[in-house]
């Protein structure tokens, strides 16, 4: 097929073509689908405890001394303390190197000029940059010349002192703020209408109906929406209060919100809707699409 014919046709003509010529390319980037529900699974399993403990005032003090990190970094921290540690930290970072690669080419695919379609590359951008440090720090954990470094409500203390420490900072962390719950929200609301189907081929994998496939992913979409919209929430009282300490990433925004009932009963939608997105993306690989930004 001519380049002119290609430049004619529309982004997603293009995408499906690329996937058609690179099927190896493809299944590769489906594995890094795989690592991703790796570590997402880990974080449920790991913050179902912290939810647990705000029910159970009999378990708080325990939770609260534990020091397993319910993170994406905690996930890889846990994965490094197991008998199998070494060789499962190099393939969830291997894993999520090609999670990396399947979005920098989404990100990099001809797609329109809408709102929509800038807001979805720059969330690629996002996973492409949370990812890329994830994998560096699983690969570097398994070579034995890395820890892990500060954890993430550390990172995020600090990012946020050494912001409102600048004119306007204040301003700028309450935007970020508002940012994380808006896109909280989005991923609620993905999920309620379970608009990432079309990012998934049709047809069942395995046992597992493609109906399955599709609930599954509405439930770990609306997990990881509430997840956002709490650490956002946190993030926006750090503005309001001019407290950097108020800032909280998963673990910390979890176990803060574990301090009333409802806060618990959150923190435990978010623990449960982590694992279901972690067995979604497990599940789903084999039927993931290759997709641009439109």
């Amino acid at each position: 097929m001519t380049s002119s014919v290609i430049h004619g046709r529309s982004g997603s003509d293009r995408v499906a073509q690329l996937a058609r010529e690179h099927p190896s390319l493809v299944t590769l980037a489906r594995v890094g689908w795989i690592a991703k529900g790796v570590v997402y699974g880990l974080v449920g399993i790991l913050a179902v405890p912290i939810a647990m403990s705000g029910l159970d005032s009999d378990q708080q003090a325990s939770s609260d001394q534990s020091g397993q990190e319910a993170s994406q970094g905690g996930a890889v921290a846990e994965l490094a303390q197991r008998s199998y540690g070494e060789l499962a930290l190099w393939v969830v970072g291997i894993g999520l190197g090609l999670y990396v690669i399947w979005r920098l080419v989404s990100l990099l695919l001809p797609a329109s000029n809408s709102v929509k379609a800038w807001a979805t590359r720059a969330g690629y951008l996002v996973s492409v940059v949370v990812y890329t440090t994830l994998a560096w720090s699983a690969i570097s954990i398994a070579r034995g010349v890395g820890s892990g470094g500060e954890n993430e409500d550390g990172r995020i203390e600090s990012f946020t002192r050494d912001v409102m420490e600048r004119s306007g900072g204040r301003w700028a962390v309450g935007l970020v703020g508002a940012t994380v719950i808006g896109l909280g929200a989005f991923f609620v609301y993905r999920g309620a209408t379970a608009e990432f189907r079309d990012e998934l081929d049709g047809g069942p994998v395995g046992p597992v109906s493609h109906a399955a496939i599709v609930r599954l992913g509405q439930a770990g979409w609306i997990g990881r929406g509430v997840m956002m919209l709490l650490v956002g929430w946190f993030v926006a009282q750090a503005a309001i209060d001019f407290d950097p300490e108020e800032a909280q990433g998963i673990d910390g925004a979890l176990r803060d919100a574990t301090s009333s009932t409802f806060g618990a009963f959150l923190a435990l939608v978010v623990a449960v809707g982590l694992v279901l997105y972690g067995a979604f993306c497990v599940v789903s690989a084999p039927r993931q699409r290759l997709t641009n930004a439109d």
